[in-house]
């Protein structure tokens, strides 16, 4: 017992050498080039988790404004408004519905990121788009469509919508 006690005095603990133990700099190249490797395999997966979700929000958007285009039909003998910013503050009540989070700008119920075709009713083909993304800016070269009736559909984009 009183060996315990000595070695306890004598201040060198339980490494008898007295050498102190640290972080070697090969331990800290190792643990550097694990994070570097982490982190190159979780960017992509971030950046399409990221995207996805932009897009997830854009088609929320473009269903909101179809519910505002059949709700303001139905109070107008079934003609849909002559632009999208009749339906703030009336039949849409949030501005960041007119706005893709895809898009670099920021859409206002003015200045819509959203294209819109004015002089249709819900008289007119289902099929027939309504509203669709103004630019190309999803994943892909892809853009939305909003067709009258209510579906939406994220479709490559080649020009003019169908």
């Amino acid at each position: 017992m009183a060996g315990l006690v000595q070695r306890a005095d004598t201040g060198k603990g339980a490494n008898s050498a007295g050498m102190r133990r640290g972080v070697t700099l090969v331990e800290l190249a190792f643990v550097v080039a694990f994070f570097l490797v982490l982190s190159a395999i979780l960017t992509p997966v971030v950046r399409f988790t990221n995207d996805r979700s932009g897009a997830i929000r854009c088609a929320d958007n473009l269903r909101q404004i179809s519910l505002a285009l059949h709700a303001y039909a139905a109070d107008h003998n079934d003609a849909f408004p002559q632009s999208l910013g009749q339906l703030y503050p009336g039949y849409i009540k949030e501005q960041k519905a007119f706005d893709c989070p895809a898009s670099a700008s920021l859409g206002t119920q003015d200045k819509p990121d959203y294209e819109y075709v004015a002089g249709l009713t819900e008289l007119s083909p289902q099929t027939e788009v309504i509203v669709y993304d103004r630019d190309a800016h999803h994943r892909g070269s892809r853009k939305h469509l909003l067709r009258i009736d209510g579906s939406v559909e994220l479709v490559k984009s080649d020009g003019k919508p169908r």
